[in-house]
């Protein structure tokens, strides 16, 4: 198993190599269309979040190099994995119905377009190459209507989340390191927020009923309910972000505090203790918090701005990764080790700013160069 210190040098290896070759020059073209009055901390904690979705993955990876199976051994990395997956959710449900709820009149038809145009390009793309891979890679099947049916469903755009296997392959979802399967959640979300903006008179109420709601009773309907109440946290957040107002120097305390007593108690996944913990860090972030300025170098937003090709297209560098090594004598925890899970790292920062240069902002561009009469949030 991956052990505590290998994965704390790890994790603090990648991290500080990624903020320094992204302080470069080289790669200013990223702060092309960057937005100034977005808030910077949730850019620069977006690329926090992605990487601990990579390290938990990497972890993964490394179960299934040594031992077969696609699992995780380290429970740092676990708990990483896990809350970046969490604090996505919360940024999403803060930003739109920080929006919404302020609007007199939503244009829902330009909403699912604009998603549309930011989901669906990259994720598409993502999905043919991890196609290529696993047909290069792996022993193809004999071609029938059923593998180009196969095909065709992983480019749903995280829709409905079928990644069926393509060749004697059994673990195809591998190939994007499985993480698709939240794109199908923020899609729930985003089709719930018509029926929630019908309740927006009650904002407040509506959002703390809610998540109070999900902690308590909801686990006893659904196995889904923590995945609900990160979304009602972030919704929450952005109400009680408006009415309890703290400096920026308090908003970082509580974040540290909160960081420390989460390390300390090491709160069951998905319990309501955790859930509450991460309601409060996240607050501390939308209030102002940036890890007494980490979050806010230029490095940090800029890694931020690409994460979601950070957290897309990950498998496409693990998956080789893991098809050439498992092919290799055991794999153990040393240097060697070590370096090509950083290397592989590095390589996914670097394809991911290629990737959000090509494929994303054009059409972020499309949606931001729309004339004004197509705005989605009227007054």
């Amino acid at each position: 198993m991956m052990d505590l210190y290998f994965s704390i040098c790890l994790v603090l290896t990648c991290l500080v190599l990624a903020i320094l070759i992204f302080s470069l020059p080289l790669f200013k073209f990223i702060d092309e269309d960057t937005d100034p009055a977005r808030s910077n901390s949730i850019d620069g904690i977006r690329f926090i979040l992605a990487s601990f979705v990579i390290f938990h993955h990497m972890d993964c990876a490394y179960t299934y190099i040594t031992k077969g199976n696609w699992a995780p051994t380290s429970d740092l990395l676990l708990y990483m994995g896990k809350y970046g997956v969490a604090l996505f959710f919360m940024i999403t449900a803060f930003l739109f119905w920080g929006k919404i709820r302020k609007a007199d009149v939503v244009n829902w038809v330009d909403l699912f377009k604009k998603r549309l145009y930011r989901i669906a390009p990259l994720s598409i793309f993502c999905s043919l190459v991890a196609l290529f891979l696993l047909f290069l890679l792996t022993e193809r099947r004999e071609f029938s209507i059923g593998v180009l049916t196969d095909a065709l469903s992983w480019f749903d755009v995280g829709l409905w989340n079928d990644k069926p296997p393509v060749t004697t392959f059994q673990y195809s979802f591998m190939a994007l390191a499985g993480v698709t399967w939240t794109l199908r959640w923020e899609w729930i979300f985003y089709f719930s927020l018509p029926l929630l903006y019908m309740f927006k008179k009650w904002s407040f109420e509506l959002t703390i009923s809610l998540f109070a709601f999900s902690l308590y009773f909801l686990p006893g309907f659904t196995n889904d309910a923590y995945l609900w109440a990160y979304f009602l946290a972030g919704m929450l957040c952005s109400e009680i972000k408006d009415r309890i107002i703290i400096s920026k120097k308090m908003a970082n305390v509580i974040l540290a505090v909160m960081i420390l007593i989460i390390i300390l108690a090491q709160p069951n996944l998905y319990g309501s203790p955790e859930k509450i913990f991460l309601c409060v860090m996240f607050f501390s972030v939308v209030s102002g918090a940036n890890l007494f300025g980490l979050l806010i170098t230029k490095a940090a937003i800029r890694l931020g701005a690409i994460s979601y090709s950070l957290y897309l297209t990950q498998g496409l560098i693990l998956f080789p990764v893991i098809i050439h090594l498992q092919t290799k004598n055991k794999l153990e925890l040393n240097i060697h080790t070590f370096i090509i899970l950083a290397l592989s790292y590095l390589a996914i920062c670097i394809l991911s700013s290629f990737t959000y240069h090509f494929i994303e902002r054009p059409f972020i561009r499309k949606v931001i160069f729309r004339k004004v009469n197509n705005k989605i949030y009227g007054k």
